[in-house]
C-alpha cells in the first residue's frame, strides 16, 4: 500500500478549530486520543445531515459539445453517452446520459477502476500510542460484490442498480423491455473494476476529528477542502482513463467543511477536461464516495443505514449514469422535505431523496443486506404527469417520490 504524505497550512488549522462548538485543536506535534462519539453534537456546529456534492469543470464549448450542439465542431472522448431532451412550458431541456439510446436496444459495458483510500492521522493516537489508521482495503470486496456491480432481480429486470434506475426511466420506450437478459435488450452495465494499488493518505493536524464509536471502532470527520486537494493529486498520478469511470472510496469517514462549516458529505461526482488534441476533447468523469459500517452510521446520524455500505456509492454512480458531465439543467426544483427556497436546477437523481425517510432500498446479495439509495427519475425533474416511467413512478426502486418536482419559490 502506498502512502501519500501531505501537509496543511497553519491558516487552515486555525480556521478549522474555530468552526466547532469547543476549541479542540491541540498544539501541532501533540497527538491526542480519539474523541467520544456521544459528544459529536456538542463539537460540530449546525445540523449533521447527509449530503452529496457535484461539479462540472468543462468549458462552455465542451458543455455544448456533450449536449450534441451542431454548432460546436468538437468530438468528445469519454465514457459512452447519448443525448436526449424534454420540453417543459415550451422550453427544451437537452440532457446527456451514460450508455446508448434506449430505443436502439443493446448492452453498453462501461469500464471502471477502483481505488481504496485509507487514512493515517498525525493528530490522533490509540491507547498504545500508535497513530490511528482507518483502513479501506478490507471493505473493497464487500462493495464490489454489492448491487452496483452484481445483478439483483429488480422489477425492471435482473440487473445492476444503476442500470435498473435507467431502465425504470425509459422502460416504456426502450427496446425489448421484458426481455432483460437477451443481447438485444437495453442495458448500461458497469464492468468489474480494475483495482488500482491502494493508497494511504496522511492527515495532518487540524484536518480531521477522529472519534471512537461505542464499540471502539474509529471513524473520522475529515475536512473536505483537505480531501479535495488529495483527490486532485491522485487523479493526476493514478492510471485512470477517460473511457472509464474511476471510483475512489474511503471507509468510516465523512467530510465536513472545516473553513465555512457544514456536515456531512458522503461523496461527489464531477467531470473535467484532461487534454485537447485537434478537435477532440478528452473528458474524465470521476466518482468519490465513503462507506460506513452500520455502527458508525448510527453513531454519526442516529441511523445505521445512512452512508452505510453502498448507500453513498450508489447515489454517486446513479448520478453519473444520469448526468455524467454534471451539466443536465432542468426546471428549478425545491428539495423535498426542506424549508421553501432550498432549490436546485440540475438533474442529480440522488439529491431529492437522500434526506427523506427511508431513502435506501435494501437488497440481499450473498447473505449481506446492502442499502443502495432510491433515486429520483427523469420524469420527476421534467414534471411529466402522469409519469411515463415504469409503473408511473417518479422514483426507483423505492416509492419515496409520488408526484413531480415542485417549482422553486420565486
Amino acid at each position: 500500500m502506498r502512502k501519500l504524505a501531505v501537509f496543511a497550512s497553519s491558516f487552515v488549522v486555525c480556521l478549522a478549530s474555530s468552526m466547532f462548538g469547543q476549541n479542540l485543536q491541540t498544539a501541532p506535534g501533540t497527538p491526542r486520543h480519539p474523541l467520544d462519539a456521544s459528544k459529536i453534537t456538542s463539537i460540530i456546529n449546525g445540523p449533521i445531515t447527509a449530503k452529496h456534492l457535484s461539479s462540472s469543470r468543462l468549458s462552455a464549448s465542451t458543455q455544448a459539445a456533450v449536449k450534441g450542439a451542431a454548432s460546436t465542431p468538437v468530438t468528445i472522448k469519454s465514457v459512452p453517452f447519448f443525448n436526449g431532451a424534454f420540453t417543459f412550458q415550451k422550453q427544451t431541456f437537452p440532457f446527456s446520459m451514460m450508455g446508448h439510446r434506449p430505443q436502439n436496444g443493446g448492452t453498453t459495458k462501461i469500464d471502471t477502476s477502483y481505488l481504496a483510500i485509507s487514512f493515517i492521522f498525525d493528530e490522533f493516537i490509540d491507547q498504545n500510542g500508535n497513530n490511528i489508521v482507518i483502513d479501506a482495503t478490507g471493505n473493497t470486496n464487500n462493495l464490489l460484490n454489492g448491487p452496483d456491480f452484481e445483478r439483483f432481480p429488480y422489477t425492471v429486470g435482473n440487473t445492476q442498480f444503476g442500470d435498473a434506475v435507467q431502465r425504470a426511466e425509459f422502460f416504456n420506450v426502450m427496446a425489448k423491455p421484458h426481455d432483460d437478459d437477451s443481447d438485444e435488450a437495453w442495458h448500461t452495465l458497469l464492468e468489474t473494476p480494475r483495482q488500482l494499488k491502494p493508497v494511504t493518505v496522511e492527515v495532518p493536524f487540524g484536518s480531521s476529528l477522529v472519534f471512537a464509536a461505542p464499540d471502539g471502532t474509529f471513524f473520522a470527520f475529515v475536512d473536505i477542502n483537505f480531501m479535495n486537494s488529495q483527490l486532485n493529486t491522485l487523479v493526476q498520478t493514478e492510471n485512470i482513463r477517460v473511457d472509464e469511470v474511476p471510483i475512489f472510496v474511503t471507509h468510516n469517514a465523512v467530510y465536513a467543511d472545516f473553513i465555512f462549516g457544514g456536515c456531512c458529505i458522503g461523496g461527489f461526482h464531477t467531470a473535467f477536461e484532461t487534454q485537447q488534441v485537434g478537435n477532440t476533447v478528452f473528458v474524465q468523469v470521476f466518482d468519490f464516495a465513503t462507506s460506513l459500517d452500520a455502527n458508525v452510521a448510527n453513531a454519526v446520524f442516529g441511523d445505521p443505514t445512512v452512508f452505510a455500505d453502498v448507500d453513498a456509492l450508489s447515489h454517486e454512480l446513479s448520478e453519473t449514469y444520469n448526468d455524467p458531465f454534471v451539466n443536465n439543467v432542468v426546471p428549478s426544483w425545491q428539495f423535498p422535505g426542506t424549508p421553501p427556497g432550498i432549490c436546485s436546477n440540475v438533474l442529480e437523481t440522488g439529491d431529492p431523496v437522500e434526506n427523506l425517510p427511508n431513502p435506501s432500498f435494501p437488497v440481499m446479495i450473498d447473505g449481506f443486506l446492502y442499502h443502495p439509495q432510491t433515486e429520483a427519475l427523469l420524469q420527476w425533474f421534467s414534471r411529466e404527469n402522469p409519469s411515463s416511467a415504469f409503473n408511473g413512478a417518479f422514483s426507483y426502486p423505492g416509492n419515496n417520490l409520488t408526484a413531480p418536482s415542485t417549482a422553486c419559490p420565486k
